[in-house]
Parts: C-alpha cells; sequence; structure tokens
C-alpha cells in the first residue's frame, strides 16, 4: 500500500511543481502603475481620465544596401537567383544589380495537368528544352538520349496535384528503372507528350537551373548552334 502511494505521488509530483512555478510568476508579476490618479479635482471629485500617452515606436532597423556586379558567364543567372531568394530573408535590405542585361527573368506558376520548360546546366550542354510547335512538344533538345519517352531532366517538368490523385498507382521509382529513365517511367503513367504543356514562352526561356557548387560541366555543348531556338541561359 505504501509504495502504491509512493508511487502516485512520484507521479503527480512533476505536475504540482509546474502550477506552483506557474502561481509564482503570475503572483511576481506587479501590476502596471496608472499613469494618472483615478480621481481629480478639490474634495475627491471624480474626473475624466487623461488618455495614455502613445506608446514610443520601435526602432527601425537601418537599410543595408548591397551592391553585386556581376558579368556574363553559364551560371550568372542561376547564381543570381539563388542570391535573391537568399536576401528576401534580409529586411530592409536594398540590393543594387549591376548586370549586363536590360530586363529581368520572371517564374511560370499555372500547370493543368503536366507542364515542361527547358532547364539550364544540364546534360553536358548550357540548357535543354522540349522541343515545340504550334504549342504542342514534338521533340528533345538534349545531349544525352534524344530517344527517352521523356527526355527531360527531374526539375523540367511539374505536375497538378489532381493528376497524383487520379493515378494512386502512378509510382516514381527508386530502383529498377534504368538510368536516365525515372523521369520517362514516371511520365508514362500519368501523361503523354502530346499533352504536355509547353511554358517559359514556348520553351525558349530558361527559368530553371541544375547547378552544383562546382565548375560546370558542358562537355556535350556543340560547337556551333545546333538549335533552332535562340535562347539566352
Amino acid at each position: 500500500m505504501k509504495s502504491l502511494l509512493f508511487s502516485r505521488f512520484l507521479l503527480l509530483l512533476p505536475w504540482v511543481l509546474i502550477v506552483i512555478i506557474v502561481l509564482d510568476i503570475d503572483s511576481s508579476r506587479a501590476p502596471l502603475p496608472a499613469l494618472y490618479p483615478r480621481g481629480g479635482g478639490e474634495g475627491g471629485s471624480g474626473g475624466a481620465r487623461p488618455p495614455a500617452p502613445r506608446r514610443r515606436p520601435e526602432a527601425v532597423l537601418p537599410t543595408i544596401y548591397a551592391i553585386t556586379p556581376t558579368y556574363s558567364r553559364p551560371v550568372q543567372k542561376a547564381e543570381l537567383t539563388r542570391l535573391a531568394n537568399t536576401f528576401r530573408q534580409v529586411s530592409r535590405l536594398h540590393w543594387i544589380l549591376v548586370e549586363d542585361a536590360a530586363a529581368r527573368s520572371e517564374l511560370m506558376r499555372t500547370t493543368r495537368k503536366v507542364s515542361v520548360w527547358p532547364v539550364g546546366l544540364v546534360g553536358g550542354r548550357r540548357y535543354e528544352r522540349p522541343v515545340v510547335e504550334n504549342g504542342k512538344v514534338v521533340g528533345w533538345y538534349t545531349g544525352w538520349r534524344a530517344d527517352r519517352p521523356f527526355a527531360i531532366d527531374m526539375a523540367g517538368f511539374a505536375v497538378s496535384l489532381q493528376v497524383i490523385l487520379s493515378h494512386p498507382k502512378a509510382v516514381f521509382k527508386r530502383r529498377g528503372s534504368q538510368p536516365g529513365m525515372q523521369e520517362s517511367d514516371f511520365l508514362k503513367q500519368i501523361t503523354t507528350v502530346e499533352e504536355l504543356e509547353p511554358k517559359a514562352n514556348n520553351c525558349t526561356k530558361v527559368l530553371v537551373w541544375h547547378t552544383r557548387t562546382e565548375k560546370v560541366n558542358l562537355a556535350n555543348e556543340p560547337k556551333y548552334h545546333l538549335d533552332t531556338v535562340n535562347i539566352e541561359v
């Protein structure tokens, strides 16, 4: 009997201590002093209480001015985009970018089923992309195995959530696919090439990059321009 009571006491002890600490904290908080006396005038007659003074605004953070001079190179836009997303987290930072271009790049967003776009710095080339004619994907500009059903990089497509929900058996294979065929094996389960939605101005703009913290590999870049579209990376 004693052991049972002792075990229950040990079980309740932490909660009792927590309640005591909370009560002690509340009791130690002194009430805020009144800014003005409740009564006013002679003889203790009541009077209107003057409004409390406004709090002083918090000190405003000083602005940081960051100046980034840049130059044309294969990883220029990729690195600037990554840096811009980092700077977004800093309060009151004014970024001055000195670059050799007159216009800025923006992003793609809408996808009804499966959308595709070019990817920069991938496959040993400056970019890979779906080839588009009359708004439809008709082929692939790639440096490796253009005969794949979907010769596209992992970063080169987006899938609507509704498509995933309507194909519950579709899986992305970690094992069992041939090298470089994971994208094709997955996309074959949910769409066809004819249904793909070209983004990024009919796949003529690079807005996504496949970057690593190493020197970019352009071993498969042709000596002379072979694509029918001139795309700036």
